[in-house]
Protein backbone atom coordinates (compact mmCIF):
# COMPACT_ATOMS: atom_id res chain seq x y z
CA UNK A 1 0.00 0.00 0.00
CA UNK A 2 1.31 3.45 -0.89
CA UNK A 3 1.58 6.06 1.85
CA UNK A 4 1.90 9.75 1.17
CA UNK A 5 2.22 13.03 3.05
CA UNK A 6 -0.98 13.99 4.89
CA UNK A 7 -3.25 16.22 2.84
CA UNK A 8 -5.32 18.27 5.29
CA UNK A 9 -4.30 21.90 4.89
CA UNK A 10 -6.22 22.71 1.70
CA UNK A 11 -9.45 21.23 3.04
CA UNK A 12 -9.22 22.65 6.56
CA UNK A 13 -11.33 25.74 5.86
CA UNK A 14 -14.41 26.14 3.71
CA UNK A 15 -14.45 28.60 0.86
CA UNK A 16 -14.07 29.29 -2.83
CA UNK A 17 -10.70 30.27 -4.28
CA UNK A 18 -9.92 31.27 -7.85
CA UNK A 19 -7.01 29.55 -9.55
CA UNK A 20 -4.66 31.16 -12.04
CA UNK A 21 -6.42 29.43 -14.93
CA UNK A 22 -9.80 30.87 -13.93
CA UNK A 23 -11.08 27.58 -12.55
CA UNK A 24 -12.14 27.35 -8.91
CA UNK A 25 -11.24 25.27 -5.89
CA UNK A 26 -14.28 24.64 -3.71
CA UNK A 27 -13.70 23.27 -0.22
CA UNK A 28 -16.45 21.41 1.60
CA UNK A 29 -16.57 19.85 5.06
CA UNK A 30 -18.91 16.87 5.22
CA UNK A 31 -20.04 14.58 8.04
CA UNK A 32 -21.54 11.12 8.19
CA UNK A 33 -23.01 8.91 10.92
CA UNK A 34 -21.84 5.31 10.75
CA UNK A 35 -25.27 4.09 11.88
CA UNK A 36 -26.74 5.52 8.64
CA UNK A 37 -24.87 3.13 6.32
CA UNK A 38 -27.42 1.32 4.15
CA UNK A 39 -26.44 -2.15 2.82
CA UNK A 40 -27.44 -3.48 -0.60
CA UNK A 41 -26.45 -6.67 -2.38
CA UNK A 42 -26.31 -6.96 -6.17
CA UNK A 43 -25.19 -9.69 -8.56
CA UNK A 44 -24.07 -8.29 -11.89
CA UNK A 45 -21.68 -9.05 -14.73
CA UNK A 46 -20.07 -12.10 -13.15
CA UNK A 47 -19.58 -10.57 -9.70
CA UNK A 48 -21.35 -10.21 -6.36
CA UNK A 49 -21.39 -6.73 -4.81
CA UNK A 50 -22.01 -6.09 -1.11
CA UNK A 51 -22.67 -2.35 -1.28
CA UNK A 52 -22.83 0.20 1.54
CA UNK A 53 -24.19 3.71 1.02
CA UNK A 54 -23.84 6.63 3.46
CA UNK A 55 -25.56 9.98 2.85
CA UNK A 56 -23.38 12.90 3.94
CA UNK A 57 -24.38 16.19 5.55
CA UNK A 58 -22.84 19.60 5.15
CA UNK A 59 -23.25 20.49 1.47
CA UNK A 60 -24.17 24.13 0.91
CA UNK A 61 -25.27 24.30 -2.75
CA UNK A 62 -22.55 25.53 -5.07
CA UNK A 63 -21.99 25.81 -8.81
CA UNK A 64 -19.40 23.55 -10.39
CA UNK A 65 -17.84 23.94 -13.85
CA UNK A 66 -15.33 22.00 -15.90
CA UNK A 67 -11.76 22.28 -14.57
CA UNK A 68 -13.00 23.21 -11.09
CA UNK A 69 -11.76 21.13 -8.15
CA UNK A 70 -13.66 20.06 -5.04
CA UNK A 71 -11.50 19.62 -1.96
CA UNK A 72 -13.65 17.56 0.41
CA UNK A 73 -13.06 16.55 4.01
CA UNK A 74 -15.40 13.82 5.27
CA UNK A 75 -15.57 13.16 9.02
CA UNK A 76 -17.40 10.16 10.50
CA UNK A 77 -18.87 10.16 14.01
CA UNK A 78 -16.75 7.13 15.00
CA UNK A 79 -14.11 4.75 13.70
CA UNK A 80 -15.29 2.53 10.88
CA UNK A 81 -13.70 -0.55 9.32
CA UNK A 82 -14.16 -1.57 5.70
CA UNK A 83 -13.65 -5.35 5.69
CA UNK A 84 -11.38 -7.14 3.26
CA UNK A 85 -13.04 -7.98 -0.05
CA UNK A 86 -12.77 -11.18 -2.01
CA UNK A 87 -11.70 -9.66 -5.34
CA UNK A 88 -11.50 -5.88 -4.91
CA UNK A 89 -13.11 -2.94 -3.12
CA UNK A 90 -14.83 -0.03 -4.88
CA UNK A 91 -14.55 3.28 -3.02
CA UNK A 92 -16.49 6.37 -4.15
CA UNK A 93 -17.45 9.89 -3.13
CA UNK A 94 -20.40 11.09 -5.23
CA UNK A 95 -21.66 14.65 -5.74
CA UNK A 96 -25.10 15.19 -7.24
CA UNK A 97 -27.48 17.94 -8.24
CA UNK A 98 -28.61 19.08 -11.67
CA UNK A 99 -25.63 17.45 -13.40
CA UNK A 100 -26.43 16.15 -16.89
CA UNK A 101 -24.47 14.22 -19.47
CA UNK A 102 -21.20 12.39 -19.12
CA UNK A 103 -18.67 13.60 -16.56
CA UNK A 104 -15.06 12.87 -15.68
CA UNK A 105 -12.92 13.44 -12.60
CA UNK A 106 -9.47 12.66 -11.27
CA UNK A 107 -7.72 13.16 -7.97
CA UNK A 108 -6.77 11.44 -4.74
CA UNK A 109 -8.29 9.88 -1.60
CA UNK A 110 -6.51 10.06 1.77
CA UNK A 111 -7.90 7.99 4.67
CA UNK A 112 -7.10 8.81 8.30
CA UNK A 113 -7.37 7.13 11.68
CA UNK A 114 -7.26 10.20 13.89
CA UNK A 115 -4.28 12.18 12.62
CA UNK A 116 -2.59 9.10 11.11
CA UNK A 117 -2.74 8.62 7.35
CA UNK A 118 -3.64 4.95 6.82
CA UNK A 119 -4.13 4.76 3.04
CA UNK A 120 -4.07 6.89 -0.09
CA UNK A 121 -5.37 6.17 -3.60
CA UNK A 122 -5.10 8.02 -6.89
CA UNK A 123 -8.01 7.71 -9.28
CA UNK A 124 -9.51 8.73 -12.60
CA UNK A 125 -13.18 8.08 -13.29
CA UNK A 126 -16.03 8.75 -15.69
CA UNK A 127 -19.76 8.55 -15.08
CA UNK A 128 -23.05 10.21 -16.05
CA UNK A 129 -25.49 12.46 -14.23
CA UNK A 130 -23.22 13.08 -11.24
CA UNK A 131 -19.62 13.82 -10.26
CA UNK A 132 -17.87 10.67 -9.06
CA UNK A 133 -14.49 10.08 -7.49
CA UNK A 134 -13.80 6.34 -7.77
CA UNK A 135 -10.98 4.08 -6.68
CA UNK A 136 -10.86 0.32 -7.25
CA UNK A 137 -8.66 -1.21 -4.54
CA UNK A 138 -7.10 -4.56 -5.43
CA UNK A 139 -5.13 -7.08 -3.34
CA UNK A 140 -3.10 -6.71 -1.23
CA UNK A 141 -4.51 -3.22 -0.54
CA UNK A 142 -8.21 -4.17 -0.36
CA UNK A 143 -8.70 -4.08 3.39
CA UNK A 144 -9.49 -4.22 6.12
CA UNK A 145 -9.17 -0.44 6.45
CA UNK A 146 -10.06 1.36 9.70
CA UNK A 147 -10.59 5.12 9.48
CA UNK A 148 -12.71 7.95 10.88
CA UNK A 149 -12.15 10.60 8.19
CA UNK A 150 -10.87 11.04 4.68
CA UNK A 151 -10.08 13.81 2.24
CA UNK A 152 -10.74 13.71 -1.48
CA UNK A 153 -9.61 16.01 -4.25
CA UNK A 154 -12.06 15.90 -7.14
CA UNK A 155 -10.77 17.67 -10.25
CA UNK A 156 -13.56 17.87 -12.83
CA UNK A 157 -12.04 17.21 -16.25
CA UNK A 158 -15.31 16.69 -18.16
CA UNK A 159 -18.64 18.45 -17.56
CA UNK A 160 -21.09 19.54 -20.24
CA UNK A 161 -22.30 22.69 -18.47
CA UNK A 162 -21.99 24.45 -15.11
CA UNK A 163 -24.11 22.54 -12.59
CA UNK A 164 -25.44 23.14 -9.10
CA UNK A 165 -24.25 20.58 -6.55
CA UNK A 166 -26.48 20.07 -3.52
CA UNK A 167 -25.80 16.58 -2.13
CA UNK A 168 -22.98 14.16 -1.41
CA UNK A 169 -22.81 10.42 -0.75
CA UNK A 170 -20.06 8.03 0.29
CA UNK A 171 -20.23 4.54 -1.18
CA UNK A 172 -18.12 1.41 -1.07
CA UNK A 173 -18.62 -2.12 -2.36
CA UNK A 174 -16.96 -5.40 -1.46
CA UNK A 175 -16.69 -7.27 -4.75
CA UNK A 176 -16.41 -11.01 -5.16
CA UNK A 177 -15.97 -12.37 -8.66
CA UNK A 178 -18.21 -15.34 -9.34
CA UNK A 179 -16.72 -18.10 -11.54
CA UNK A 180 -18.34 -18.91 -14.86
CA UNK A 181 -19.99 -22.34 -15.04
CA UNK A 182 -17.93 -25.23 -16.35
CA UNK A 183 -18.76 -26.38 -19.91
CA UNK A 184 -20.61 -29.46 -18.60
CA UNK A 185 -22.72 -27.22 -16.35
CA UNK A 186 -23.50 -24.91 -19.29
CA UNK A 187 -24.64 -27.97 -21.30
CA UNK A 188 -26.96 -29.06 -18.49
CA UNK A 189 -28.35 -25.53 -18.17
CA UNK A 190 -29.00 -25.27 -21.92
CA UNK A 191 -30.68 -28.68 -21.91
CA UNK A 192 -32.80 -27.60 -18.98
CA UNK A 193 -33.87 -24.40 -20.77
CA UNK A 194 -34.83 -26.48 -23.80
CA UNK A 195 -36.95 -28.87 -21.74
CA UNK A 196 -38.61 -25.94 -19.98
CA UNK A 197 -39.39 -24.30 -23.33
CA UNK A 198 -40.90 -27.53 -24.67
CA UNK A 199 -43.04 -27.81 -21.56
CA UNK A 200 -44.31 -24.26 -21.96
CA UNK A 201 -45.23 -24.83 -25.60
CA UNK A 202 -47.06 -28.06 -24.71
CA UNK A 203 -49.19 -26.52 -21.91
CA UNK A 204 -50.42 -23.06 -22.94
CA UNK A 205 -53.72 -23.50 -21.08
CA UNK A 206 -51.97 -24.30 -17.80
CA UNK A 207 -49.84 -21.18 -18.19
CA UNK A 208 -52.89 -19.05 -18.91
CA UNK A 209 -54.67 -20.36 -15.82
CA UNK A 210 -51.62 -19.96 -13.62
CA UNK A 211 -50.46 -16.51 -14.68
CA UNK A 212 -53.42 -14.95 -16.45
Amino acid sequence: MLFKTAFLGAAACAGLFATQAGAAVITVDLTGNVADFQPYAVDCCGAHYDQFVLPLSGVSPFTLAQDDTIQATVTLDQLYTIPASGSHTDFLLLFGGDVTGNTGADGEFNLYNGATLVATYDYSSTTSGQISSYAAIFPPDNGPITFDSFTASVHVNALDAPSEIDDATFYYALVQDTPLPEPATWAMMIAGFGLAGAGLRASPRKLALRFG
